[in-house]
């Protein structure tokens, strides 16, 4: 059973657990539980450090099933450092407090607060949403990049501090925690920031559940909240999409993408600088306003010394060029004739998107990029922003049988204002920070001949979409035709 299932769904008892008792020797003294995930019996403890006084988050896993598979992966989770997960300090073994057996995870206290209190007043402007969950998206960026589980898929283990930044502050996945759950767990944490609704099932007690829509899934965000972005409910949405789901977010990194330009994006919704000082703007607004007309004159100077001195050149100039008579040049100052190109073969061509966000756009339909056929072609999807909203790009990657040396490239297209960046990759998979730009355009309706800049052979051109053609709310673009040229020997 995924870890997302189930919640709240048992409650586990625990007698012994008390404020006042002591484990781990003797060391660690509880103080208050402050949650609960009876999804793998786990309590969540401010507890006291008693030798070194200081306070500590404990992670109490109930039971043996769950106590042996939590102290392996907290073993592993130790060497985890990142700000958007609280530190490990320390692992006991089983021990028993009352009548249970009891493992537990020892961490450094966050200060601050649930992250259920931001909701107090309400659900957070998007870009307050976005900004809270950046250093969580990036703790499961770092966690899985390292082979590890974070286990942030239960709001109760999250904790908001003074800086409003979310961070995991109960370490511990359950033993069926799995990596898939850390994803939907930050798109479901996103999805609460921005509604006030818990969309996974059988949610905390004291949640409100999200409401459904007629196939039973959540409503998206959008459709409740006007005010949220699409893009941000996307995310949230594809980010909760059960195994399997086409479309899904894969990668804490692809989470963060979308959440930084967000949060960057409206951050003075959250900044907390005080409003200015009406005096004072009305001094900052006579300071630019004598600036701008100081600019101003200067550039008006300028303009008249440089129309004065073209006037005085037409009266004075003897050196000009002689006016010359078109006529047969000698032979020995005609222009090269120009380089004759030839085709290139291409070996194939794929959907390039380092977004990771959803499956690839119209990959069936890439391969006819290479049909010669000008009525086919391959689309991106349509998005409600432009790039690099969302994403920062997309694109085809085309691989060759050997390295060339192409010196043009043709598009055909419909979608003219389409931006378009050619690169040459060393593998058909590189990062974009990998790949050298060699040439750039801005399409028209039409064919369009891009040349490019000479460069070592390469087996593999990237064809770059950087920005989309369409309007406001349907940003989309079609090629429907792909040509590489490469000068003739």
């Amino acid at each position: 059973m995924s870890a997302s299932a189930g919640m709240g769904a048992h409650r586990f008892p625990a007698p012994g657990l008390t404020p006042g008792s002591v484990l781990g020797q003797g060391r660690y003294s509880l103080i208050t539980e402050v949650g609960r995930d009876d999804r793998c019996a786990v309590r969540l403890w401010r507890g006291r450090d008693i030798m070194l006084d200081r306070d500590v988050a404990l992670t109490l896993f109930i039971g043996a099933p769950e106590v042996r598979s939590a102290v392996a992966r907290a073993l592993r989770a130790a060497r985890l450092a990142t700000v958007g997960a609280a530190r490990v300090l320390d692992v006991l073994e089983t021990e028993r407090i009352g009548t249970v057996g009891v493992a537990a995870v020892v961490a450094e206290w966050t200060p601050g607060g649930p992250l259920v209190d931001l909701l107090d007043d309400g659900p957070l402007p998007p870009g307050a949403a976005a900004r809270v969950l950046v250093p969580l998206a990036e703790a499961v960026d770092v966690a899985h990049n390292a082979g590890l589980v974070l286990g942030c898929d239960h709001p109760e283990r999250i904790r908001v501090g003074p800086d409003r930044q979310a961070r995991l502050a109960f370490p511990g996945p359950g033993r069926t925690t799995s990596s898939r759950d850390d994803i939907r767990g930050l798109g479901a944490m996103l999805y609460l920031l921005l509604t006030g609704s818990w969309p996974l099932p059988d949610g905390p007690p004291g949640l409100p559940p999200a409401p459904l829509g007629p196939e039973g899934l959540p409503i998206n965000p959008t459709t409740l909240r006007s005010a949220v972005p699409v893009e941000l409910s996307t995310l949230a949405m594809r980010s909760i999409a059960g195994p399997g789901s086409d479309g899904g977010v894969h990668t804490g990194a692809a989470v963060r993408q979308v959440l930084e330009f967000h949060a960057i994006s409206t951050a003075d919704l959250i900044s907390g600088a005080k409003p200015i000082d009406p005096q004072r703007a009305q001094r900052l607004r006579q300071i630019k306003f004598r600036i701008a007309m100081t600019v101003l004159g200067a550039a008006t100077l300028m303009i008249i010394g440089y129309a004065g001195m073209q006037v005085i050149s037409v009266f004075t100039d003897t050196g000009s060029a002689p006016f010359v008579i078109a006529g047969n040049a000698p032979a020995s100052q005609a222009p090269p004739p120009p380089a004759m190109l030839a085709p290139v073969r291409v070996r194939s061509v794929t959907v390039y998107d380092p977004s990771g966000l959803g499956s690839p756009d119209h990959q069936r339909d890439v391969g006819k990029l290479l049909d010669g056929n000008p009525n086919t072609g391959w689309s991106t999807d349509s998005y409600y922003q432009q790039f690099p909203v969302y994403k920062k790009g997309l694109g085809v990657m085309l691989s060759f049988e050997t390295a060339v040396s192409p010196a043009s490239v043709t598009v055909v297209s419909p979608s003219s204002g389409t931006v378009l960046e050619i690169r040459t990759a060393t593998s058909p998979n590189a990062r974009l920070d990998q790949t050298t730009v060699v040439g750039a355009a801005t399409l028209r309706s039409g064919s369009n001949q891009i040349p490019l800049r000479a460069g070592p052979p390469a087996r593999y051109l990237l064809v770059w979409i950087t920005g989309l053609g369409g309007a406001d709310g349907h940003h989309q673009s079609k090629l429907s035709d792909l040509q590489i040229q490469q000068r003739a020997t």
